[in-house]
């Protein structure tokens, strides 16, 4: 019994060092929605939110198959999109928006997700399913 109550000693403090090298909670806003454009087509939009504002967002839009990925604030951390699987870069808050035209055949499946990124680093990633 003695063994059981140090575990739960040892998981709770592990738990607790994990939540602070998290940084500040982040939060998500994700969905996605028949695009009115485009028939058949599912569009998605993935937020990352921290301290009650929205630092980045990645759109699938199915209307024209069009991947748009924005990094919203200044700071050392960005955000990166996979479409199916593949890697598609944000850019600095300070360029703006990037957009990609993926020129897919309709109807296809996508796969969409996206990553927060700190130093190269990846996480906080979410996945939403959309249809070209």
């Amino acid at each position: 019994m003695r063994k059981l109550g140090r575990l739960v000693v040892v998981l709770a403090a592990l738990a607790a060092s994990f939540g602070l090298t998290q940084g500040s909670a982040s939060a998500l806003v994700a969905f996605c929605y028949n695009d009115d454009g485009d028939a058949g087509g599912r569009s998605c939009a993935i937020y990352h939110e921290a301290d009650g504002y929205r630092v980045d967002s990645v759109k699938f839009d199915a209307y024209g198959e069009h991947l748009t990925i924005n990094d919203l604030v200044t700071d050392s951390k960005g955000v990166a999109a996979y479409v199916n699987g593949v890697r598609y870069p944000g850019q600095p808050s300070d360029y703006g928006p990037v957009t990609y035209n993926l020129s897919m055949s309709e109807g296809t499946k996508v796969v969409l997700t996206s990553c927060q990124t700190n130093n190269g680093k990846e996480y906080d990633c979410h996945t939403e399913n959309a249809i070209a």
